[in-house]
């Protein structure tokens, strides 16, 4: 449903782009858009007008624009991903949409939780942070198999851990996974889940924007997607597709006055004066993204550029892109490998998690460049991100960059 609006005249891409629509200090490079994304100039005006209009009357806005404004920007984006709007909320970001299913769960004793080591961070610790509220909570904690042949081996890696641990409630699966953008194959996943009686909540903070989604076709439980990442939304916007055999028992996490409303999107718009104008301004990101032709012209440009940088980056740096079927890439992002050097295994045995900050800020710091360093495999490896404002120099810096601080010393 991504691609509803006419097609546009031919857009440029590129620095023309980023020059006209963006707001980026140019002495920065900018090739992590996965991790806070960038509100283009339309859309920060949006924002800033409502931001005016809600000060010149806030009794009013509060009162009789907010609401229903908060209900037609959750129905345009439903439209936009291809959904049933009485489905789905508008949330501040996957992390509190994620919270809001897993903490409006009824818990018992043997239940276990599902999730895997790609699993984003902040998805772990909340995990861990309910089986400690609730002791009689487990936590299953799978290892994807790596290097990866097909998308067989995950579903049937799934299976083994799910056929060993019959306890298990709820699966928290990502449809990207963020440490290192592998798409999986949410569809069967979903369908195992459920012929073992496991509810499915899909972690899908990178796709909206960057895949077709047809949530009422996968028909997991629960679907969460940022909208800042992909969609051009300000930061503070995602979407949470509830399936309706869970309406009632799936609750905001802020406890507010329409809490027992008997509309779904009417339970979640209200959270006392919580600024909502970065839900409403999700129908000029929607405008601004239909406006670059859609998915289809904003995929081509991307993957083009995404191919040719990181076959660049791994001759460059005499390395590989993550072992995974092309099947499994994402559209926006790949991992490049790091050059192998004495000074790169140094930083590997410091990294502790899935990132390495110590690296990824001297890279910023000495040369402007702004990218994510991923520990996988028990390697390092760099996180490249494109979007419509990038360009080919971009990822000269990047390999730049990386070559000056890498590099083993004569």
């Amino acid at each position: 449903m991504e691609n509803l609006s006419t097609s546009p005249a031919m857009v440029e891409f590129g620095r023309t782009l980023l020059r006209r629509e963006f707001c980026f200090d140019e002495s920065s490079t900018q090739v992590n858009h996965g991790y806070y994304g960038a509100v283009p100039r339309k859309v920060l005006d949006c924002q800033l007008s409502m931001m005016e209009e809600r000060e010149r009357n806030p009794e009013h806005w509060y009162r009789y624009l907010d609401n229903d404004r908060y209900i037609n920007a959750a129905a345009k984006v439903a439209e936009f991903i291809g959904c049933c709007k009485e489905n789905l909320v508008l949330v501040e970001n996957t992390t509190s949409g994620i919270n809001a299913v897993v903490k409006s769960m009824s818990w018992n004793k043997g239940d276990g939780i599902l999730c895997t080591d790609h699993t984003y961070e902040s998805m772990s610790n909340l995990v861990q942070y309910i089986a400690k509220e609730n002791e009689d909570i487990e936590v299953i904690r799978m290892d994807i198999p790596m290097p990866i042949q097909d998308e067989d081996e995950v579903v049937q890696a799934y299976a083994k851990v799910i056929e060993k641990s019959p306890q298990i409630k709820l699966a928290i699966i990502d449809h990207i996974t963020s440490v290192s953008a592998m798409i999986l194959p949410v569809h069967r996943l979903v369908d195992l889940c459920h012929k073992n009686g496991i509810l499915a909540l899909i972690d899908g903070a990178h796709c909206p924007g960057q895949l077709h989604l047809d949530l009422e076709k996968l028909r997991a439980d629960y679907y969460v997607g940022n909208l800042h990442k992909w969609v051009f939304c300000p930061r503070g916007c995602a979407l949470l597709w509830i399936h309706p055999n869970h309406h009632n028992t799936t609750h905001p996490i802020i406890t507010s006055a329409k809490i027992f409303h008997a509309n779904l999107q009417h339970r979640y718009s209200y959270q006392g004066t919580r600024d909502s104008i970065p839900y409403l301004t999700a129908t000029k990101a929607i405008e601004f993204y239909q406006s670059l032709g859609g998915m289809d012209a904003i995929v081509e440009h991307n993957s083009k550029l995404k191919d040719w940088a990181s076959s660049m980056l791994s001759e460059a740096w005499n390395s590989t892109c993550l072992p995974i079927p092309n099947s499994m890439r994402a559209p926006f992002m790949i991992l490049v490998g790091l050059p192998d050097t004495k000074t790169t295994r140094e930083y590997e045995i410091k990294t502790k998690g899935h990132y390495s900050d110590e690296l990824m800020k001297e890279i910023y710091d000495k040369h402007r460049v702004c990218t994510v360093i991923c520990h996988v495999m028990g390697k390092l490896w760099c996180r490249m991100s494109v979007n419509v404002y990038n360009c080919q120099e971009d990822y000269y810096k990047l390999r730049d960059a990386i070559l000056s601080i890498l590099k083993d010393e004569a």
